[in-house]
């Protein structure tokens, strides 16, 4: 059974990770690591000496009690914005519910003076037979 398309097992390649998850970590260059290294070490001296020139502009402390007073004053308007959104939409709800209460009891004012002023009187129709229940 050696078909002419059939490969030996040992000339089949290996098999393929198509579904696997885990992805092979590629080797970085020496001087791409470099590179970064030294941005890095810059972006953070630059950072920290900015920082430290801060505090000679602005005090730092008045800038964040401030930012932090300026914080609970937003969420005390946010909190106030939800309850007159609640509120409006409560109302709302009480619109909708007076005036299917004031349609519904026009229909029923019209179809009891309807049902008083033609007072048609159908025949009572036969009764209704019961079937004697089967005691066990």
């Amino acid at each position: 059974m050696n078909a002419p398309n059939l490969k030996s097992l040992s000339a089949v390649s290996k098999p393929r990770r198509v579904f696997s998850k885990r992805t092979r970590a590629r080797s970085v260059s020496v001087g791409r690591q470099m590179v970064e290294g030294l941005l890095l070490l810059a972006i953070g001296s630059g950072l920290l000496a900015f920082l430290s020139w801060l505090p000679q502009r602005i005090d730092a402390m008045v800038v964040v009690s401030e930012a932090i007073a300026d914080l609970i004053r937003g969420l005390g308007q946010l909190l106030k914005a939800f309850l007159g959104l609640a509120a409006v939409i409560l109302i709302a709800l009480l619109l909708v519910a007076g005036l299917l209460a004031l349609v519904s009891g026009g229909f029923r004012l019209v179809k009891s003076f309807t049902r008083l002023i033609n007072p048609v009187r159908t025949k009572p129709s036969k009764p209704i037979q019961r079937r004697p229940r089967s005691r066990r």
